[in-house]
């Protein structure tokens, strides 16, 4: 549970981010929040998804070395259309009868990528207070259906926020292997207990100042 808190106070920090950076990128008012963060099995965020939807894969280097298996970053289909359009100079207006399994184009997989790289990119500040850790958008997956980098019945943590523009809202969410959030983690205790032996030295700082002319 203190861990899910923590990650709570790292991804609103985080939605407070794009949420802004996307205001000014699509020249639109958008109101980003966290709706929740569960601890899941794959195969509950792998069930949802469809031939037709993509994935994002996010490359996660922490000291110099990056994490065995990425992380992963879906935004639902009329979302991301929405903001393609807007990107285009249009008004973000989603199609009301836009197929379940609609398939993006070639033109839409690479604006998709854009977009999809730039609210990585700024995913690190959120996590600077705690420990220093590099996101990169590696690459995108057209069926995710067929990816296999986790097992189902492995431990991840579904993020899941809310992006509401004036005629369109929808979610994106991240996919957080349970592998790596406890490599993260390990790390952060490692940070805390140096932090915390370190500070012990107010004997010493009292003894300095009671030598202090005023």
């Amino acid at each position: 549970k203190d861990r899910i808190k923590m990650l709570n106070g790292i991804f609103d920090n985080y939605s407070r981010v794009i949420s802004s950076r996307l205001n000014a990128r699509l020249r639109s008012t958008c109101e980003i929040t966290v709706e929740s963060i569960e601890e899941q099995r794959y195969y509950e965020f792998s069930n949802a998804l469809t031939e037709g939807d993509v994935l994002g894969m996010i490359d996660v280097e922490m000291k110099g070395q990056i994490q065995e298996t990425p992380a992963m970053l879906f935004i639902s289909t009329g979302t991301a259309l929405s903001m393609m359009d807007r990107m285009l100079g249009g008004e973000g207006a989603v199609d009301d009868e836009l197929e379940d399994d609609y398939s993006y184009t070639d033109l839409e997989l690479k604006l998709y990528e854009d977009l999809a790289s730039d609210t990585v990119k700024v995913m690190d500040r959120s996590w600077e207070n705690y420990v220093p850790i590099h996101f990169t958008y590696s690459r995108t997956e057209v069926n995710p259906t067929m990816v296999q980098l986790i097992g189902f019945d492995e431990t991840v943590v579904i993020v899941s926020i809310s992006i509401r523009f004036s005629n369109c809202q929808g979610t994106m969410s991240l996919c957080l292997p349970g592998v790596m959030l406890a490599n993260i983690f390990s790390e952060i205790s490692k940070n805390t207990t140096r932090r915390t032996t370190g500070e012990d030295k107010s004997d010493e700082i009292f003894d300095s100042l009671r030598e202090s002319e005023l």
